[in-house]
């Protein structure tokens, strides 16, 4: 007479089997569609690739836009005037909020839906797509009809750019010397996570009331040779997840409360025997 021999499961060995599987198939799915190519950023295609965004950066020089708030200060000998100014002035502005804390910031005036702003003394002025030294000479010599030697400096006072998307630090930031370039920016936004998709980068910018794209590949050097490489004011950068990333956050709500199950159910199998 033959005992039949009974199979005995042993449950600590399997639940650790079954973590492993569990950590092998998730770390696949992470990952998938990585490779160290792709996180390289500005791979360069030739040795001139510095020597633009030198030159690109040297030479930009930023023009006015509808909705800029700009700061105008003038310093002449002439007290009087320049006082009789600088009151007129604070009558004549908006009051600007900052993005990063809320606090009340310089006051400047807001260059209308037309392109214009409206200084005292001289009237209403045309600063749309005029750059910085057009308009200074303007107000200027407008001036001169009142006071010797009249000193203009302007200044954009809501100078911001917008990185959104896979980067550290996404967000809206104010660019107190009113020059930045995407590289800058991406600095700023505390760089790109090693989950985005560099190949398909994209800037939105204003441009004659119509909205501008462009698509920019990062794990190629075609920032340097465009014309998106400076920015301007109010420009947007939208750096999308990669593939890996995004089936990772779908499918995220259905397998870890999944995993989170299983797992306790083989620890409690495993506390009763």
């Amino acid at each position: 007479m033959y005992l039949e021999k009974k199979e005995v499961i042993d449950y600590p060995k399997m639940k650790v089997k079954f973590f492993y599987i569990i950590t092998a198939v998730f770390s696949i799915l992470t990952v998938s569609s990585c490779s160290i190519d792709k996180t390289i950023l500005f791979q360069p295609s030739n040795d001139l690739t510095m020597v633009r965004a030198y030159n690109a950066q040297k030479n930009h020089i930023p023009v006015f836009q509808k909705n800029d708030v700009i700061k105008i200060t003038l310093i002449s000998s002439n007290e009087k005037f320049s006082k009789l100014f600088s009151e007129a002035t604070e009558n004549n502005v908006r009051n600007q909020l900052t993005y990063t804390s809320g606090a009340a910031a310089q006051k400047g005036f807001l260059v209308d839906q037309d392109g214009y702003i409206d200084i005292p003394f001289t009237g209403k002025i045309l600063v749309h797509n005029r750059t910085r030294e057009e308009v200074r000479i303007e107000i200027t010599e407008k001036l001169k009809k009142y006071i010797n030697e009249p000193i203009i400096h302007l200044n954009i006072l809501n100078f911001k750019i917008t990185v959104l998307g896979d980067v550290q630090r996404p967000g809206t930031f104010n660019i107190p010397n009113e020059k930045v370039s995407f590289v800058e920016a991406l600095g700023i936004a505390g760089d790109v996570n090693i989950t985005a998709n560099m190949t398909d980068v994209r800037i939105y910018r204003e441009h004659n009331d119509s909205l501008e794209t462009s698509h920019i590949n990062l794990n190629s050097d075609e920032i340097f040779y465009s014309n998106f490489y400076m920015l301007q004011q109010n420009d947007v950068i939208y750096i999308p997840p990669n593939k890996a990333k995004s089936r990772s956050a779908k499918y995220s709500s259905i397998y870890i409360p999944l995993l989170t199950s299983i797992s306790l159910l083989l620890t409690t199998l495993n506390l009763l025997r």
